[in-house]
């Protein structure tokens, strides 16, 4: 009997020993990062048809001349000039050529470099509005402030492959529900005291814009909208249950975000639901379809209205609800894009799935869920044709929302909604551009524009889905070819597929008090 358990603790301890290297080597396993081409001096795009998103005309044989990352001259007549002072030349003959994309709601993470960032660019985004983040202290799975205002240089210099981060957020405004232990649980608005005290210290650390959350209470966001108003940032983000969308336009919010918005806020009875503890727990088969049937258009209207007047923008990230309504789907839940996913995270995005195909499974679910996304695009052209500003976002990568590869199904969502095609291009480049303060400078292509352009295969303005048809990516005066393209996505799938992901995730998830919070909650 000695021996035994002499062998058998030995056999633990050599168990404890590869499951402690395994881990470590996991974590330190180097993943491989995407390399950026070199920024040439000059850069000429030849003999190309330009989509104009700002007059919606296409210009058929128009040349592009960039210098330093900047877009310098367009027209028909550059080309002999620039081509004397030897200019990299790209033939851009039968390719259509439109701003480089942004999605204005992501969330990036640590590890955003070796495997989001290169799919942003390889399908044509080239700027992300992150709204994820951290409060004062570093996390080891969220991208906070320093990372993204690292990688944002990092872009604009040519010195690294992802999308451009023009404004960064912090930790999301919950009413203290999103505050990990070890921080004031008033930084996330328990109190109106609490809330301005969050401006203040977000103010001081540069962060441009709050992220507010449905449990917000109503006293808490009045401040918060006051207080950052005066400390020149704005809110942006779930509206919150205590609050009207119309109050909260007029306070200055500058984006609601995902489509339940006007189904919710168009239905007479949310008015008395808005004070529920557990809102979601209510949130049954009847309640939606009651939702949809007693759709009040007058009180839409007057929503519309406001935001149009406030100039409180609408990202309905489609994809989100879309998620909702196929869980049961076979072929939803086979996605080829899930190999650019690594193996954690298309288990979550799995388990996600099942738990939504669980709901809507039980007595007419996937009905009711299927009618709701349905409806939500039909709110979004309604409040597009009342004037008010839709914007492309994602919320990638939520489930099943892929980053950057998911923009071009964000865009056929717009387009099913009924915006016509170029108004579709104009929210996800000069519209984005105008919200984010960068008119002239993004979402079009025009001397003193950065360089941001993609090259399509085929007419955007006859098909949505060319978007995803890609032949190159100018970004920030770096071309990409196709071939170049293609090996980004190949080096993301091989570092989805590698075998260190487990050890990553788990360690960078529970050494983070953020993600702890979450999976706690």
């Amino acid at each position: 009997m000695k021996k035994f358990f002499k062998t058998t603790g030995r056999t633990l301890l050599a168990l404890l020993f590869a499951a402690a290297a395994y881990l470590v080597v996991g974590i330190l396993w180097p993943l491989t990062l995407a390399q950026p081409n070199v920024q040439a001096q000059q850069l000429l795009i030849t003999g190309a048809m330009i989509v104009d998103v700002e007059t919606g005309e296409l210009k058929v044989g128009h040349n592009i001349l960039i210098e330093k990352g900047v877009i310098t001259a367009t027209g028909p007549d550059v080309s002999a000039n620039a081509a004397a002072l030897g200019a990299t030349i790209i033939d851009g003959t039968g390719r259509y050529v439109i701003p480089g994309m942004f999605d204005m709601h992501t969330h990036g993470f640590k590890m955003s470099p070796a495997l989001t960032h290169p799919l942003y660019v390889a399908s044509g985004v080239t700027a992300v509005r992150d709204m994820g983040g951290c409060l004062d202290r570093d996390d080891s799975w969220t991208a906070c402030a320093a990372n993204k205002r690292h990688w944002n240089s990092a872009v604009a210099g040519g010195e690294m492959v992802g999308p451009r981060y023009d404004q960064v957020t912090s930790l999301a405004m919950n009413g203290g529900q999103a505050i990990p232990s070890g921080f004031d649980i008033n930084l996330g608005g328990a109190t109106p005291e609490g809330a301005r005290t969050r401006v203040t210290a977000d103010s001081a650390r540069g962060i441009d814009f709050l992220k507010t959350y449905t449990m917000l209470p109503r006293d808490s966001y009045m401040a918060l909208a006051e207080a950052a108003s005066d400390a020149g940032m704005y809110l942006a983000g779930h509206l919150p249950f205590a609050v009207s969308g119309i109050d909260a336009a007029a306070a200055g919010q500058r984006s609601f975000e995902h489509a339940l918005v006007f189904i919710f806020e168009c239905y007479p009875g949310f008015d008395a639901l808005r004070d529920s503890p557990d809102f979601f727990a209510g949130y049954t088969n009847e309640l939606r379809m009651k939702m949809i049937a007693e759709y009040d258009p007058e009180r839409c209207d007057a929503l519309f209205q406001a935001m149009a007047k406030a100039g409180t923008a609408f990202v309905p990230t489609h994809t989100t609800r879309k998620l909702d309504a196929f869980a049961l789907d076979p072929h939803y839940r086979a996605d080829p894009r899930l190999k650019y996913i690594p193996a954690p995270l298309r288990t979550m995005w799995l388990q996600d799935a099942d738990g939504m195909a669980k709901r809507a499974g039980e007595g007419g679910g996937a009905a009711s869920y299927k009618a709701i996304f349905e409806f939500g695009l039909q709110q979004t052209g309604l409040a597009h044709r009342a004037g008010v500003t839709v914007l492309a976002g994602t919320d990638a990568p939520d489930s099943f929302a892929f980053p950057g590869l998911g923009l071009t199904d964000e865009l056929e969502h717009l387009s099913l909604a009924g915006l016509s095609n170029i108004d579709v291009l104009r929210a996800a480049t000069i519209e984005s551009a105008k919200f984010l303060s960068l008119e002239n400078i993004a979402g079009v292509i025009k001397a003193g524009a950065r360089a941001d352009v993609v090259l399509l295969n085929s007419n955007p303005l006859d098909d949505i889905s060319a978007t995803a048809d890609i032949d190159g990516v100018v970004l920030a005066g770096v071309y990409y070819s196709r071939g170049d393209l293609d090996k980004m996505l190949a080096d993301v799938e091989a570092n989805a597929s590698s075998w260190s992901m487990w050890p990553k995730f788990a360690w960078q998830i529970l050494a983070s008090p953020i993600m702890r919070k979450q999976f706690a909650d």
